[in-house]
């Protein structure tokens, strides 16, 4: 027996009260990998050493007590996009890919949910968004959702992306 993974990607037509939380969420993540990657540039600058994941995580613990708007965030919302800066990072020093580039809030805005993921007809439900998003299903999802990337496009279109795992 294989697990297969599958991605279901649907529109999303939130209210203007989700829109604002789906921003914020845009937003804080954007800042967290910018904040975390400029970090990482200077320890490197500087002492020619590197930061990881774990060392940043606790940090990003210790900046959520000073800056208030972070905890309007879920936050292994936050910490997925330090994992996906420490990828990152790895995939440069291992010769695979280049340098991390600084995330730009006029191009695709996205986040992951890594866990806590469910759908209930036609709503996604994640947390801090508990009434469920309104969500437009074209077909059914089979198999067990992991995790949920939420991005819209500079058009302003909201969608999801559900990852699921599926015995085949």
């Amino acid at each position: 027996m294989k697990i297969i993974k599958y991605t279901y990607k649907f529109r999303l037509e939130p209210t203007q009260e989700q829109k604002t939380l789906l921003n914020k969420h845009f937003g804080s993540v954007r800042w967290t990998y910018n904040y975390f990657l400029n970090q990482r540039k200077q320890e490197y600058l500087n002492n020619k050493k590197s930061l990881n994941y774990y060392d940043q995580a606790a940090e990003l613990t210790q900046i959520k007590k000073t800056n208030e708007w972070l905890k309007e965030i879920n936050s292994q919302t936050l910490q997925y996009s330090l994992k996906c800066l420490d990828t990152a990072y790895q995939g440069f020093f291992n010769k695979r890919t280049q340098f991390p580039k600084f995330k730009s809030r006029k191009s695709k805005n996205s986040f992951t949910i890594p866990q806590s993921v469910r759908y209930d007809k036609t709503k996604l439900i994640i947390p801090f968004f508990l009434e469920g998003i309104e969500m437009i299903m074209e077909r059914k999802i089979n198999g067990d959702i992991r995790r949920a990337t939420i991005s819209k496009t500079p058009t302003g279109k909201y969608f999801v992306s559900i990852l699921t795992e599926q015995e085949y």
